[in-house]
């Protein structure tokens, strides 16, 4: 949870080139990551958090946790 929103993670299509939010490895557009989003309330897109599909592999949604 992040300020008190209950977030989940989502998978998307890069539209440009990001960086992982956990391991800072750069996603190449049009590669699939996981947003994060809120479940009942709006993220902001500046504060919604990225991850690669190796990162999402290796820890799931534990990596909400793991990055506070």
């Amino acid at each position: 949870m992040r300020r008190g929103i209950a977030t989940h993670l989502v998978r998307r299509e890069a539209k440009t080139d990001i960086v992982c939010t956990f391991c800072k490895n750069k996603i190449n557009t049009g590669e699939e990551y996981y947003l994060e989003e809120g479940i009942e309330e709006h993220l902001h897109s500046l504060l919604a958090r990225k991850y690669c599909q190796n990162c999402y592999a290796k820890h799931g949604e534990k990596l909400l946790t793991l990055s506070d």
